[in-house]
């Protein structure tokens, strides 16, 4: 049986707040700034640019090294198993960043027995993979709110998760919002803009 592909996905289980985007006019920027504004310093833009490079394809050998030195640092305890994939819990988690110049958007490839999901939207690459049952904690392995497509190969559904405790974590995990249910056999390209980048946990039955 071939795989299901959601380019929209729009349903969710639970209920969802409803929200709103209010846009105020931006006062004119000073024609000069200071030359300690924190926002403009070059460790500033550097540490923007390692940010995003957790996010996007390497455009060399140097940058891939750096986005799996970058992925230790974020998420400790996980083992660099090849050129490109950082390994946590004896597998249980598997981060993979495409090799540079390899066309990895546009396909989902999860393998059998596996769930996965992808940093970039239409199967972009990084991607994670687990294979654990229950409820799991996506920071844990440094993924909170980095997923933007997802891919189910195994036979389970997998309940995605938005974290919410309020601001207070005492509060637990009482008020998390469920997103969105990937069922088996499926895959969604593009997650609707109220689950984008918004899944913190996952939850697989078994």
């Amino acid at each position: 049986m071939g795989k299901r592909v959601q380019r929209i996905r729009l349903l969710a289980t639970g209920s969802l707040a409803a929200g709103g985007l209010i846009l105020t006019a931006a006062a004119p920027a000073s024609a000069t700034r200071s030359a300690s504004d924190p926002t403009t310093s070059p460790a500033a833009a550097d540490s923007k640019e390692k940010s995003s490079l957790l996010h996007r394809q390497a455009r060399s050998d140097a940058e891939l090294r750096e986005q799996v030195a970058l992925q230790l640092k974020i998420a400790p305890g996980g083992i660099q198993t090849s050129r490109n994939e950082v390994s946590y819990d004896n597998g249980r988690f598997v981060v993979t960043y495409a090799l540079p110049q390899q066309v990895a958007a546009g396909t989902a490839d999860c393998p059998s027995g596996w769930f996965c999901f992808y940093d970039g939207a239409n199967f972009g690459y990084p991607r994670g993979k687990l294979s654990s049952c229950w409820w799991q904690d996506l920071a844990t392995y440094g993924w909170s709110d980095r997923t933007s497509s997802v891919d189910n190969g195994d036979t389970n559904a997998i309940g995605y998760i938005n974290h919410d405790d309020g601001g207070n974590p005492a509060n637990g995990h009482s008020d998390d919002d469920p997103l969105f249910w990937d069922q088996w056999n499926e895959s969604i390209a593009y997650l609707a803009p109220d689950h984008n980048n918004k899944a913190d946990h996952v939850y697989r039955y078994c």
